[in-house]
């Protein structure tokens, strides 16, 4: 019983968010909720589309209910970030089986182009936890803060003080800027970015 009550909130919550979706787009069609970040954004900020990023929160969506459905604990320990239908998966677990298990979910949910794998295998350290977490506000307060950079393009997951980067830019001096400011932050040992650059020039021929 318990386990049905858990499932009956977490599809409460996803048809909340998809509600919020149209009311969104009903008013003003240009912010959207970020699956990654869980913040909001503009999309006329964004190279990515409208649609690219309700398809991205969907194929989230549908991966963290699989996960979930598979085994509800773990659902708290990983991290799901979807760009153009690649899905960078981040977090901690006890035991290889799960990191395979949650690759595998990623892979069944319709949309996905590829999976980025940087689960880790190790034991729950609340220290650690606290340290990502610190470095990644640290991250999210001085991106906020730059009037240089479009805010939320972009999202961030930090793992064992490595900073992890996903987003979609035509923009290299700004994404630079991105760069200088996580390579500021003190005790990151590490910055891996999958941010896709695209060219915004038009093809005459």
């Amino acid at each position: 019983m318990t386990f049905i009550k858990k499932f009956s909130k977490l599809k409460i919550a996803n048809i909340l968010l998809l509600v919020a979706y149209l009311n969104l787009v009903g008013c003003s069609g240009s912010q959207v909720f970020s699956s990654g970040a869980g913040v909001v954004i503009a999309a006329n900020q964004d190279e990515k589309t409208f649609g690219n990023v309700v398809d991205d929160t969907t194929i989230a969506i549908g991966i963290k209910d699989k996960i979930f459905m598979h085994e509800a604990i773990l659902i708290s320990k990983i991290n799901v970030d979807v760009e153009l239908g690649t899905v960078l998966l981040t977090g901690r677990v006890g035991e290889q089986d799960d990191r395979v298990q949650v690759v595998r979910l990623a892979w069944q949910q319709e949309g996905v182009i590829s999976v980025l794998n940087e689960i880790q295998i190790e034991n729950f350290d609340i220290k650690k936890y606290a340290e990502d977490k610190l470095i990644k506000t640290k991250l999210l307060a001085k991106v906020f803060s730059d009037n240089q950079i479009k805010k939320l393009k972009y999202s961030f997951e930090v793992q064992n003080k490595i900073i992890f980067i996903m987003g979609i830019s035509s923009d290299e001096i700004e994404l630079n800027r991105v760069y200088e400011h996580a390579r500021s932050i003190k005790g990151v040992q590490d910055i891996i970015s999958y941010v896709e650059i695209i060219s915004t020039e038009i093809n005459d021929s």
